[in-house]
């Protein structure tokens, strides 16, 4: 009779196999994105045809671009950390089936025996087969460990696209900052020139009795000034140069033959953006926050099987005997089978402790996910409105650099004849420096925001890996 009731008891356990418990995830629905700032005139619906730093059609930051991709240490870093994912995700399916292990083992010992009179007596036994264990999945406690690491695989996929798209964008801001510095050191230098060429005349009319000292210690004090801001420009350049370098994985300072001053105008057409409609598809920190909530939803589905009990399966077939010389024969085969039960029925307390706290973690989570919604939305609305008028800016500041150099001329002339003193010269000169350093700026930072655009749109070009196959194993 018990041994029919266990039978039952097994049985109602092992049909009991197909349940799942914990709550089936269901992915957050996102709606289309319609985004306000791709209204303005300065965009396009039309769609990058490569990747979107092609565009500004330089070779120079292509090569820097296919280098940062390739060598960059925060990807290798990612890259790993998907490796590593990958590993853990395969563990947790296999977890699922039964795991055989060679074992082999001798046991010699000396006691009292109780059936000769509490005599000493030596007994040697040897043991040599395989050792098998086997935890029967009946409540889905490793099928919700495996489905979690799956989710923690993605996130770290989404992870790795989202490093380089960030990796991208950080190559290409520091190189058209970089552009605008070495432009404005360009400015600087031939400011210097005319600003020399001023004191020279300076000097000359005050010789001849036309002007005075103060034009000539004016036109000297405005000079050292240009002299002194160029250290800081050619540090700013140092800077960046060897920020450009970290990011392709290289040292300091080699890459500054490569980098050597070369104009790179603003960006003057339309910036062709495609559907953003699809925004937090393409946003790889939207999916990873998304896979992450997958994970989390997945471990509630592991604290709720705890609740449950656990029959696990152990067992043994080999060769066993007294003599290692003669172990390996059919007189000493040995099998045997050991199902066991397990269940915190008297734990219950500290199991549902565990679950709620699973619950709470997934709600944070969630909370995470709109979050990182929200911030994606407004990072693409402050990009498209940060191009929009930046590229307003630009068309004054060069307006106004055009009319404060037409000024210093006017300037110069009137005071080669005399007709002008030198304190309108002197003030000509310091606009015009001023507006040819702000139209350097100011065509650096549109490209820079171009950067931010495709940046805040999921990088274009870029998000199109797809995930690595299930059952793939790393080699390393």
């Amino acid at each position: 009779m018990v041994r029919h009731a266990l039978a039952a008891a097994l049985s109602g356990l092992l049909l009991a196999g197909c349940v799942t418990v914990g709550p089936n995830y269901r992915a957050p629905a996102q709606a289309p994105v319609a985004l306000q700032g791709v209204a303005a005139p300065v965009y396009s619906a039309q769609s990058p045809v490569a990747s979107w730093w092609a565009q500004f059609d330089d070779p120079v930051l292509e090569q820097l671009m296919h280098a940062a991709l390739s060598d960059n240490l925060d990807l290798k870093v990612a890259l790993a950390r998907v490796r590593q994912a990958r590993a853990v995700f395969v563990e947790s399916r296999l977890d699922q089936a039964p795991h055989v292990t060679v074992a082999g083992s001798q046991d010699r010992r000396r006691q009292p025996d109780p059936a000769q009179g509490g005599e000493r007596v030596s007994s040697e036994t040897w043991q040599l087969g395989f050792d098998a264990g086997w935890e029967l999945d009946l409540f889905g406690r490793q099928r919700r460990a495996a489905e979690a690491a799956r989710a923690d695989l993605d996130a770290e996929w989404a992870n790795l696209v989202d490093a380089q798209v960030l990796v991208a964008a950080e190559v290409a801001r520091n190189y058209f900052e970089l552009r605008g510095t070495q432009k404005r050191i360009a400015v600087a230098e031939r400011t210097l020139l005319n600003l020399r060429d001023t004191q020279a005349l300076t000097e000359t009319r005050w010789g001849l009795g036309a002007g005075s000292e103060l034009d000539v210690q004016s036109s000297r004090a405005r000079l050292k000034a240009i002299e002194a801001d160029i250290p800081l420009l050619e540090m700013a350049q140092t800077q960046s140069r060897h920020r450009l370098a970290v990011l392709l994985g290289q040292r300091p300072g080699t890459l500054d033959a490569l980098l050597q001053p070369r104009e790179v105008p603003a960006f003057a057409k339309a910036l062709p953006l495609g559907d953003t409609t699809g925004l937090l598809r393409r946003r790889a920190d939207v999916r990873v926050a998304e896979r992450r909530l997958a994970a989390a939803t997945a471990r509630v589905g592991v604290a709720t099987a705890d609740l449950f009990p656990r029959l696990s399966l152990t067992g043994f077939v080999g060769f066993l005997g007294g003599d290692a010389g003669g172990l390996v024969n059919g007189a000493n085969k040995a099998w045997s089978l050991t199902p066991s039960l397990s269940w915190a029925a008297f734990d219950f307390g500290s199991v549902r402790a565990r679950l709620r706290a699973s619950r709470a973690q997934a709600d944070g989570v969630a909370a995470e996910y709109e979050k990182t919604v929200l911030l994606a939305l407004e990072d693409a609305e402050n990009a498209l409105s940060r191009y929009a008028r930046q590229q307003a800016r630009l068309a004054i500041v060069a307006e106004q650099a055009q009319a404060a150099r037409r000024a210093e001329s006017l300037a110069r002339i009137r005071y080669r004849e005399g007709s002008e003193d030198f304190l309108a010269l002197l003030d000509a000169q310091r606009n015009q420096l001023a507006a040819d350093d702000a139209l350097a700026a100011a065509e650096a930072t549109v490209n820079v925001s171009v950067v931010g655009v495709y940046k805040a749109l999921g990088g274009w070009g870029q998000a199109t890996a797809s995930p690595p196959p299930v059952a793939m194993v790393d080699a390393h």
